[in-house]
């Protein structure tokens, strides 16, 4: 306890301004005239014990945690007319609930009013204000004894400290409290009373050398950390971030199979090098529930790499600790598989894209359609500024997409649904207080920001793996399918492939900066290819077909039931048939005489065609009784073309008449 601090309590305390004031606040709760005369009386005794006790922190601790409930209500009134500041420990051990139900008529009722409407702005629910003013607003005012205008990140800092040393005195995480702090910072922050919102901890506050504490190598690891420290100023934090992964699994590996090797110049090619290349070919991830998954061959090419241009660039810089000989070469990295993007099958989109549409959060809902409706980047949509959305006049409406990966800006266009998306996203956002940028530091109002906070990449994973189990989407071993936002950029490129556009207009939906990205697509389902392959598959089945069609089928003059009876496309000709294997084609140059409109039969045919007609019915019912649709019609149309000869030509009695007439 603060013994400056105490004995400015005792002052005002011992004052009959206070006990005035305390008297008037009774009055204002609204108690019986018997309980208020309890209440004063245990407030004067109250000021006695603490005039005895002359406000030592040691002594006055213990007898405020065991107060009668009268004398508890007078301490209450203490704290929130800023009259007692006993420190983080009484406050956390005491109810909340006094506070909270007497702050109305204090002088801290405009705070809490101030923050309470602040915290709806910004989108938290009626829980997690209930839950954070009072837990965190409420005892920061009251141990830093100041106006809500008047806090600062330090006061906040003091009660990060408080809550860690209350966690080993109650032996239990209190990390609820850690979470309720850091949205009364954000609130703070949109109210304009601190300078930056909140943030997590990250290992951007720390040095490089820091960020290397699997480096146990003292020299080893001062040449990375000053190599890192480098790299930072020419390249983004993410990418040297990626270098300490891969600095961190090599000094891991000289650890366990060459701890004598403390710095670079010790390093030897057939010593450590390449035994090391082996093991990298090898190596396994362990998960967090304790199981191994194989390294991609991709993670297993940057670590080479990233050492490789490591050792090359010491040299190059000549410092005295790099080896003597080059130890890494081109042909030391892993060879990549050539593999086509991974897009979602459309059966299986369909079913994502409707568990998507019944995800409860409207920013995790909006965000994974507009990740399918434009094939940007995860950390592009992140970035996207509230002015995002761009119309031009007879071109309908764009989206800027922000720098990224490759450094790019692009304009991409959007139809009506993802701008449906857009306008949801600003309407649940609502107002908010513009963010630091985390690489340029400018004040941005992001668009996917709620809460005082932005949405974060693992946030919009989380939600399509929920999307991917509502779909009942499942892999072969019955685990669910593993789908992660990316997949939804390949399926919005093979879309469009599929639906012919080009590889140029791509690359710059894409955001690609080489022709080569963008191929990769075009070689998912090229429609020049398979134009060029239905063509020549015809051209064989047709010389198939015609080789067919010479190959005796039987003896010249076999009775009609052999032919009739086969498993075969049988054809009825006017003086034959023709059987094919049924696995083959109709031949297109089946019955093409009697389908020609030039051909007219002679007059005294018209038995033989009665004959053929006969058999051509047959036909019908056995292509009908083994199921052959195709050729039922083949031969109806046949037989209704012979009924039409048929009607036409002069019955057979009057062409006897006619001949013995002549």
């Amino acid at each position: 306890m603060d013994v400056a601090n105490l004995g400015a309590a005792r002052a005002c305390c011992l004052s009959n301004d206070v006990l005035t004031a305390y008297r008037a606040h009774l009055k204002q709760l609204d108690f019986c005239p018997l309980y208020v005369k309890q209440r004063l009386a245990a407030a004067h005794r109250l000021l006695d014990m603490i005039e005895y006790l002359d406000w030592h922190s040691d002594q006055v601790a213990p007898h405020l945690a065991g107060l009668n409930t009268r004398a508890k209500g007078f301490v209450t009134f203490l704290l929130l007319f800023g009259h007692l500041r006993p420190g983080y420990p009484y406050l956390f051990s005491r109810k909340i609930t006094p506070l909270v139900r007497e702050a109305s008529l204090s002088p801290m009722s405009g705070a809490v009013a101030a923050v309470t409407t602040a915290a709806q702005e910004l989108g938290f629910g009626k829980r997690h204000i209930e839950a954070f003013v009072p837990m965190v607003l409420l005892r920061v005012l009251i141990q830093s004894g100041k106006q809500l205008h008047e806090l600062r990140v330090d006061d906040l800092a003091d009660f990060r400290t408080a809550v860690r040393a209350h966690e080993v005195t109650v032996g239990r995480s209190l990390h609820h409290w850690t979470v309720s702090v850091h949205a009364v910072e954000n609130v703070l922050y949109h109210l304009g009373v601190l300078p930056a919102p909140a943030r997590h901890r990250s290992v951007r506050s720390s040095s490089w050398w820091d960020r290397l504490p699997r480096v146990r190598q003292t020299p080893l690891r001062t040449t990375m950390a000053r190599y890192a420290e480098l790299a930072a100023a020419n390249h983004r934090e993410s990418t040297v971030l990626g270098y300490c992964a891969s600095f961190q699994t090599f000094a891991t590996y000289l650890v366990e199979h060459a701890p004598e090797v403390q710095g670079v110049a010790q390093l030897n090619r057939r010593e450590h090098i390449e035994p090391w290349l082996v093991w990298n070919r090898s190596r396994k991830r362990v998960l967090p529930d304790g199981t191994e998954r194989a390294i991609g061959p991709e993670h297993r090419k940057n670590l080479v790499l990233d050492i490789k241009v490591f050792l090359d660039t010491i040299a190059e810089w000549d410092w005295p600790e790099a080896p003597a000989r080059r130890l890494l070469f081109n042909s030391d990295l892993p060879k990549l598989d050539r593999a086509l993007p991974r897009y979602i099958p459309r059966q299986q989109e369909e079913r994502l894209l409707a568990a998507i549409a019944c995800l409860d959060d409207p920013f995790q809902r909006c965000a994974l359609g507009i990740l399918r409706g434009t094939g940007m980047r995860i950390g592009e949509l992140v970035d996207l500024e509230l002015d995002c959305v761009h119309e031009v006049a007879g071109q309908g409406k764009w989206v800027k997409v922000p720098l990224g990966k490759l450094g790019t800006e692009r304009m991409v266009p959007i139809d009506e649904a993802t701008v449906a998306l857009f306008d949801e996203v600003v309407r649940v956002r609502g107002t908010q207080r513009p963010l630091p940028h985390p690489d340029t530091g400018r004040p941005t109002a992001f668009l996917f920001v709620l809460r005082g906070k932005r949405i974060s990449r693992d946030c919009i994973r989380d939600a399509l793996s929920r999307a991917v189990q509502l779909a009942d989407l499942h892999d072969p071993d019955g685990q669910p399918l593993r789908i992660t936002p990316h997949q939804l950029r390949h399926t919005y490129a093979t879309t469009l492939v599929n639906a012919g556009i080009s590889v140029q207009a791509l690359m710059r939906l894409l955001g690609h900066v080489t022709m080569e990205m963008s191929l990769r697509y075009g070689h998912l389902f090229d429609s020049t290819v398979r134009q060029q392959y239905d063509e020549a598959l015809a051209k064989v089945k047709h010389q198939y077909s015609t080789a067919m069609l010479d190959l005796p089928v039987g003896k010249a003059g076999a009775p009609d039931e052999e032919w009739m009876g086969a498993h075969k496309l049988k054809t009825r000709l006017a003086h034959g048939y023709c059987q094919l294997d049924h696995r083959q084609t109709p031949c297109p140059l089946a019955n093409v005489c009697e389908r020609c409109p030039a051909f007219v039969p002679l007059p005294g045919a018209r038995q033989t065609i009665e004959r053929q007609l006969a058999d051509v019915r047959l036909l019908i019912r056995d292509a009908n009784a083994r199921g052959w649709d195709g050729e039922i019609q083949r031969h109806r149309d046949v037989a209704e073309r012979l009924e039409r000869f048929l009607a036409e030509m002069p019955s057979a009695a009057l062409s006897r008449k006619t001949k013995a007439a002549r």
